[in-house]
């Protein structure tokens, strides 16, 4: 089992991360975050060590998950291109979110926090945060963007199976939320949940956040999943030339993709990020300073942005609801690096769909985007080997799909 972190901060220059975290103020973070996860994300060093403690838990909770090939979807395609998936759905959480906030909590807990307040998108990273707390002895809150709170309620229920309090966003529970309220705002966002969660974390001893995206610490520790599968490629004989994920706010994107990137470098064709073309991030967004929050709070990064203030539309794969991308990834892309492409969401459900009728696997809705840009892939390229990450299972999204059966 891999038993060290890739530091995402170590792929860049000492020059480009003054630039990029030029209005950083590390306090801000140290308020809302355990003291050893900031000392992560400040660090320099190119390998964290994992704790025994935690390689135990990653172990329990379904790490290392495979890397399969598609031979159906293959054929379906009929494509000569080998079709590799990472299954993040294997997890017994059904996502790769766990894999970040089992760490977040291990440090939290052993700081002396003793709640977890954070917010949820589509659902995933409440669900990890909910486990995480549990599997530390914390208790465990919940902001889930109100679209979602509507929609996923089994996603919801799975939250408080592990013993969450879960709250739709906006809320009644804070003056932020209830400023929203009163001025109408009827889905909410990730970066509107997140004021909420800041608003009540300052007033509550002994709370901490668990970040589901876009901060390094939550890549750093993401990068499980690209170093497994570097050792599961080399074990196998395979030199990937196409690589594919999905990107909301960027953590599973950047714990998959960035050390694919270092290890192979030049060596891989492209590198490939997929977004909802209703919230293009990416491929629409300016590389601006801007905050991670909806209400203008924190730290001003050096990111790709719709604006903090972005009103986001309901959807279905409401995982990528997100305003902004991770400064690092968004680096990368912005030197050309990693590439950005947006899909219609109803054609990148049909997409999951047929995956589903011929692999068997349901996958999240965020993921029908990569599975959509595999697809296109296969009708411009032969004989290349597409590895692509599956950051979750949809099982408990079927709603969602339902409009497309």
């Amino acid at each position: 089992m891999i038993s060290k972190w890739l530091n995402v901060r170590s792929l860049l220059s000492t020059e480009q991360l003054s630039n990029i975290y030029k209005y950083e103020q590390i306090d801000n973070y140290r308020d809302f975050h355990p003291n050893e996860v900031i000392n992560h994300a400040l660090s320099k060093e190119r390998w964290i060590d994992i704790p025994q403690q935690l390689l135990e838990n990653y172990q329990m909770i379904g790490r290392q998950t495979p890397l399969k090939r598609a031979f159906r979807l293959e054929k379906a395609f009929g494509t000569n291109n080998k079709i590799y998936i990472k299954r993040e759905d294997t997890l017994s959480n059904g996502s790769f979110k766990i894999t970040s906030a089992l760490p977040q909590a291990y440090y939290g807990s052993i700081e002396g926090k003793s709640s977890v307040i954070t917010e949820t998108g589509a659902g995933q990273t409440g669900v990890a945060a909910a486990l995480a707390a549990k599997l530390t002895g914390m208790d465990c809150k919940v902001y889930m963007v109100r679209n979602s709170y509507d929609l996923k309620k089994l996603r919801r229920l799975m939250m408080e199976m592990y013993g969450a309090k879960v709250i739709a966003s906006p809320s009644e529970y804070t003056n932020i939320g209830r400023d929203l309220i009163e001025k109408g705002e009827k889905y909410g966002s990730i970066a509107l949940a997140t004021s909420e969660v800041m608003e009540e974390i300052s007033q509550t001893n002994g709370s901490m956040n668990i970040a589901g995206s876009l901060f390094d610490f939550v890549l750093t520790y993401n990068t499980l999943i690209g170093l497994e599968v570097i050792e599961q490629l080399i074990n196998n004989n395979i030199e990937p030339d196409i690589v594919i994920g999905c990107v909301g706010g960027g953590s599973s994107f950047g714990g998959f993709a960035l050390p694919l990137l270092d290890y192979y470098g030049d060596r891989l064709e492209r590198v490939v990020c997929t977004e909802s073309s209703a919230i293009p991030t990416l491929t629409e967004g300016s590389y601006i300073y801007d905050y991670a929050d909806g209400n203008g709070g924190g730290n001003k990064l050096l990111m790709y942005s719709l604006g903090c203030d972005f009103k986001a539309p309901g959807l279905h794969a409401s995982g990528l609801r997100y305003h902004a991308a991770s400064p690092i990834l968004s680096h990368f892309v912005h030197e050309g690096t990693i590439e950005a492409q947006a899909y219609d969401e109803t054609e990148a459900m049909k997409s999951a769909i047929e995956f589903a009728r011929e692999e068997g696997v349901v996958a999240s809705p965020e993921s029908s985007y990569t599975l959509h840009a595999i697809k296109e892939m296969c009708k411009e390229y032969d004989n290349k080997n597409i590895v692509a990450l599956l950051t979750g299972n949809g099982q408990l999204d079927l709603e969602s799909y339902g409009g497309f059966l």
